[in-house]
C-alpha cells in the first residue's frame, strides 16, 4: 500500500491527482490543506490534513503521523495573486524547498514529484527563475524525483484567469491540431504544446506508481510529458 501525499491539492493539477487516486485500492492518500473541508466532491478515502507549510512542527509530521512514499508538489501561484515578487517566491520556491528538506531528512527517502514549468531549464524572468531554483533544490537533495514541465495548462480553474482562458480558446486547439497532424514526434513543437491538467496528473502517477525509478530522477516535458509511456527514457534536470 503506497502512501501518497499531495501538496497543492486545490489547484488545477492537484485536484486531478486526487480525482485519479480517489478510486484506487493500492494507495492511501493524504491531501495537505489549509482548512479541512476544502476538497468537496471527493470520497472519504482521501484524508485531509490541516497543514501550515511554514510551520516546523507541521513539516515534522511528514514521515511521522503523515506517512509518505510519494509526495506530489503541485503548489503554485501567480505574481498578481501573491502581490509581490517576494510573496510569489515564498509560495513557489520556499514551500517546495521546505518540503524537500524535510523529506531528505528521513531514513526512508520518499519520491518527490514536482510540477514545474516549460522553460525552467532555460530560465528568464522571475517566474521561470523561481521554478528553476525549486528544481535545483530537489535535484541537489538526493531524493528520488520526478520533475514535470508542462506548458499552458488546460482545465477548469476555481479562479478566473483571463489570459489563460483566451489562450485556451484561441491557441490550444489549433496548436495541438497542428502538432498532431504535422509533427507528431517533434520535441521542439511539443515542448510548448498546451496540455490538459488531467494528462499531467496521469503522467505523474504512471511514472511514479506504475514505473517507479531507482536512485536519481526523471524529467518529463514536451513530447515525453504528453506520451510518458511511449517515452521510455531517463533524463536529469539541467
Amino acid at each position: 500500500m503506497k502512501q501518497v501525499v499531495v501538496a497543492g491539492s486545490t489547484g488545477l493539477v492537484g485536484r486531478e491527482i486526487l480525482k485519479q487516486l480517489d478510486g484506487r485500492e493500492d494507495v492511501e492518500v493524504t491531501a495537505l490543506v489549509r482548512r479541512p473541508g476544502a476538497l468537496g466532491g471527493l470520497s472519504g478515502r482521501i484524508r485531509e490534513a490541516a497543514f501550515d507549510f511554514r510551520s516546523p512542527a507541521d513539516l515534522a509530521r511528514l514521515g511521522a503521523d503523515i506517512p509518505c512514499d510519494l509526495l506530489v508538489c503541485a503548489i503554485g501561484t501567480t505574481l498578481r495573486k501573491a502581490g509581490s515578487p517576494e510573496a510569489f517566491r515564498e509560495v513557489d520556491l520556499a514551500i517546495p524547498q521546505a518540503l524537500v528538506q524535510r523529506l531528505a531528512e528521513l531514513e526512508h527517502r520518499p519520491t518527490f514529484a514536482l510540477v514545474s514549468s516549460a522553460g525552467a531549464n532555460r530560465p528568464r524572468g522571475l517566474y521561470l527563475q523561481t521554478k528553476a531554483e525549486a528544481e535545483r533544490a530537489l535535484v541537489d537533495s538526493g531524493l528520488p524525483y520526478l520533475i514535470v514541465r508542462p506548458s499552458l495548462l488546460l482545465g477548469k480553474r476555481e479562479e478566473f484567469r483571463l489570459g489563460e482562458r483566451l489562450a485556451a480558446l484561441f491557441l490550444a486547439r489549433p496548436y495541438l491540431f497542428a502538432a498532431k497532424l504535422l509533427a507528431p514526434q517533434s520535441r521542439t513543437l511539443w515542448r510548448y504544446a498546451p496540455i490538459q491538467a488531467s494528462q499531467v496528473a496521469k503522467a505523474i502517477l504512471w511514472t511514479c506508481l506504475e514505473s517507479p525509478q531507482g536512485p536519481g530522477g526523471k524529467v518529463l516535458s514536451g513530447l515525453s510529458l504528453h506520451h510518458p509511456i511511449m517515452a521510455g527514457f531517463t533524463s536529469h534536470a539541467r
